[in-house]
């Protein structure tokens, strides 16, 4: 459920917040160097604070001349713990809002990366994002943390101020990270009046939309982009087709003045946030779109399940009716983030929405259906659960990907194993028509009935064509 669904206001998109899914991270980041760009004064001025906060930490690990037993290197470590700010649902938490954790391990990677900045002359730094260039560790979504731990103050402040103006009842919690202590130099856990999720009892903070990226404007990523088009000849280094992260940070550290020759490059270029309402990658609409899905192509009766094979069988029955959607009314557009160029989204986001549709099919039959369900032998990406521990494992995977012959083989039965489990259903979705991939589409069921025998299971064959479709008119 959205923010705005569960209080009770109809969202429009000129809104200035994101609308966060209460149930499920989103996988968009509070990128700072938006922030930076705002034209906003106050979250200029919001930016400057970060940044002084930085800089201040970066000078007092210099003081300590980088011994680890200093008091001021400790002192910096712990102005370096940036808690998961699980407040914002956003990052990468697949399966709810809760977060990994991100507090002394975390502060360690950030000052590594400031050591590292100082032993290389650099006595300040423009953008804290810099230091993900680095040292490797410092990905988007620890750069995001940080940032939500820095602004929470004012994205407190901000959260209230659209509860005030959209009638949202807000109660007194204990929030993380929220209040700093001047006198004590470190940041404190502090109540604030803020909304709750009746549902869970936790409190929720709110963004703006124009702060979210998919990727930081500067990361590890775009500098390695720069260096491609920009830097090779300068740097006389050949650079490969795909770089790895540790050769990107290698060569950021080798040359600092070229990191912030690229910094004053993006700040001329600029950059934009990811359209939260148009949503090309679908990272936020999915669960709205689910819900389509399972109005238009409705489960009737309700089904009884005993054994294992009803519930296989009700497994097959919910993913026809989710193929009827895609293939015949006309679900398979939102698979697609640019159909003229056949460029998918994200099989993740794939499988978000397939969680969003059978979930809904699952409560009607009183089957659980849980996602990234841990194996043993890692996750499995959807496990059917019905009365008496009865339980069935489904695969998914597209048909183009670089491990679909291992995940039907290899991987399923290895789950099934790890799970005491006998049946299973492998989910293919079709997103190319080469040649290869239609021999891969018609070996399905043979490959599946092979690993069957080979392992003494069964697994079964599901297949949902996401390939765009000729207008009625045109076929």
């Amino acid at each position: 459920m959205y923010f705005s669904e569960r209080f009770q206001i109809e969202y429009a998109a000129e809104f200035d917040w994101f609308d966060p899914i209460l149930e499920n991270d989103t996988l968009l980041f509070v990128d700072p160097f938006l922030v930076f760009a705002d034209t906003d004064a106050d979250w200029h001025q919001a930016y400057g604070e970060m940044m002084e906060y930085f800089q201040s930490a970066f000078e007092l690990l210099a003081s300590s001349q980088l011994k680890p037993q200093h008091q001021y290197f400790k002192r910096t470590l712990s102005l370096m713990e940036f808690p998961e700010p699980s407040e914002f649902r956003l990052g990468f938490a697949s399966k709810n809002s809760e977060g990994s954790g991100s507090g002394p391990g975390l502060a360690k990677k950030v000052v590594e990366a400031m050591s590292q900045a100082i032993r290389r002359g650099m006595v300040d730094i423009e953008h804290f994002e810099e230091l993900g260039i680095l040292v490797s560790g410092i990905n988007k979504d620890r750069i995001s943390d940080i940032t939500c731990n820095l602004l929470k103050p004012r994205l407190i402040k901000y959260t209230q101020d659209i509860c005030h103006t959209f009638d949202v009842p807000m109660q007194v919690r204990k929030i993380r990270h929220s209040h700093y202590d001047e006198a004590r130099s470190r940041w404190m856990d502090a109540e604030h009046l803020v909304p709750v999720d009746p549902e869970t009892d936790k409190p929720i903070l709110l963004t703006p939309k124009r702060f979210l990226r998919e990727l930081p404007t500067l990361s590890s990523d775009s500098w390695g982009d720069f260096l491609d088009t920009s830097l090779r000849d300068d740097l006389n280094i050949k650079i490969s087709q795909v770089m790895k992260k540790d050769e990107i940070i290698a060569l950021a550290r080798t040359h600092p003045d070229a990191v912030r020759r690229w910094i004053q490059y993006m700040q001329e270029r600029g950059s934009s946030a990811y359209d939260v309402d148009s949503d090309p990658m679908l990272h936020v609409n999915w669960q709205r779109l689910a819900r389509q899905a399972v109005d238009d192509s409705p489960i009737e009766k309700k089904p009884h399940i005993s054994n294992v094979e009803d519930l296989l069988s009700f497994a097959h029955t919910a993913i026809e009716h989710f193929r009827t959607w895609v293939e015949k009314k006309g679900g398979w557009r939102v698979f697609w983030r640019d159909v003229r160029e056949l460029k998918a989204i994200p099989e993740p986001n794939m499988q978000l929405l397939f969680l969003g549709v059978l979930e809904r099919y699952c409560e009607q039959a009183g089957v659980r259906l849980d996602r990234e369900v841990e194996t043993g032998r890692g996750p499995v990406d959807f496990t059917f659960t019905s009365a008496g521990d009865i339980r069935v494992l489904l695969e998914m995977k597209k048909l183009t990907h670089g491990e679909f012959w291992h995940g039907i083989r290899t991987q399923t039965p290895i789950y099934m194993e790890s799970q005491d489990v006998k049946h299973a259903i492998f989910l293919a979705i079709r997103d190319s028509t080469t040649k290869p991939m239609r021999a891969r589409w018609i070996k399905l069921d043979q490959e599946a009935a092979a690993a069957s025998e080979a392992n003494l299971c069964t697994i079964e064959v599901a297949r949902i064509d996401i390939m765009p479709k000729e207008s009625a008119s045109n076929s």
